[in-house]
């Protein structure tokens, strides 16, 4: 299940950079492989796989122009793979937020049927912004969200922590994070054994999977 999972998340991310890939190239054809890695925050190489793997397919074509530059383009076969992957991309965007946010629902439920009336989010990323969005109308309210590599500094009016014995009145907390969500998992469980965490179902899923 967990293998399944990665790996889905893996093809995605590789058809979300050929979709920046293929939009970048449709906005301005003097875009460069560095260019691009840089945008997106990729290495050269990968970047230059990519442009390759596009150029194989037909979605994208070069062509030279004066002074030795060349120019990427989008083809009619390209301009056809943008759309398909922008409908595909809405229609995943929409799934995940609804799957997502049922799921945290249902664990901020638990969480509060448990007694638990202030909690502290693990993660900053996509899925912690759900849980910031599903909290205002739980029983329970997010104290703050905890990310090591302090990236952000606060989010949804609350501070974001390094560390989880920054927040102010966390009584439990909620995993909120797909990477490295096995990572986070133990690492919490091994710093503050005591502290109740509590696990929404789809991440569950790389946790508990993983583990055996």
């Amino acid at each position: 299940m967990a293998e399944k999972l990665i790996e889905k998340e893996r093809a995605e991310r590789g058809q979300g950079i050929v979709l920046q890939l293929l939009e970048h190239v449709a906005e301005d054809d003097a875009v460069t492989q560095a260019q691009f890695a840089k945008r997106v925050g990729i290495a050269k190489g990968l970047a230059n796989a990519y442009f390759n793997r596009c150029l194989q397919k037909g979605w994208i074509k070069l062509r030279q122009v004066p002074r030795q530059r060349y120019l990427y383009y989008l083809t009619p076969k390209g301009f056809a793979e943008k759309a398909r992957l922008t409908a595909s991309f809405l229609s995943y965007s929409y799934k995940f937020y609804r799957d997502a946010r049922a799921d945290l629902v249902a664990t901020m439920a638990d969480a509060a049927n448990d007694g638990h009336a202030r909690i502290g989010v693990l993660g900053d990323g996509e899925l912690a912004e759900i849980a910031a969005v599903v909290s205002e109308e739980a029983a329970v309210e997010i104290v703050g969200f905890v990310s090591s590599d302090g990236a952000r500094k606060r989010m949804a009016r609350c501070p974001v922590a390094t560390d989880w014995l920054e927040l102010d009145g966390a009584e439990a907390a909620l995993l909120a994070t797909l990477d490295d969500a096995k990572v986070t998992y133990d690492d919490f469980r091994e710093r503050y054994a005591h502290v109740p965490l509590y696990v929404p179902a789809q991440i569950g899923a790389l946790v508990w999977d993983q583990q055996t």
